[in-house]
């Protein structure tokens, strides 16, 4: 009986292990799940979709705004540097009716977006494709 408590204990044991969850600094570009730099880069992605979508209503008033807590936090996790920001910030603002066509918009639709506008313009697109 004893036997058969250790086994159960040590497969729930193994089943919450490997339930934990991964954090890495968004910043940093590395993670702890693996060395390649396409896992950093996957998480890092990861990590926007999740934001924005956790936060798509106090993204929406800030990119209406062209400034705001969670849009520096959202170009914070984008890699955006603190000197392109302000240029981001507009950017968001002037596109904002392309970003939330309407108020239906999803958190992936409106990154969909903004990925391609940045991508158009002259700045950041070549920033990047740099990256």
């Amino acid at each position: 009986m004893k036997l058969l408590l250790n086994a159960a204990l040590i497969a729930a044991l193994g089943l919450t292990a490997g339930a934990c969850t991964i954090v890495t600094d968004p910043s940093s570009g590395s993670s702890a799940a693996g060395s390649s730099d396409q896992a950093g880069f996957l998480n890092r992605q990861q990590q926007i979709a999740e934001f924005a979508q956790a936060n798509l209503d106090r993204l929406k008033t800030d990119m209406a705004a062209g400034q705001g807590e969670y849009l520096s936090s959202l170009a914070t996790l984008m890699a955006i540097a603190p000197n392109d920001q302000p240029a981001f910030f507009a950017i968001v603002q002037q596109k904002f009716t392309v970003l939330f066509p309407n108020d239906r918009t999803t958190a992936p639709e409106m990154l969909t977006a903004l990925n391609q506008q940045l991508r158009a313009d002259p700045h950041f697109g070549q920033q990047l494709a740099l990256n």
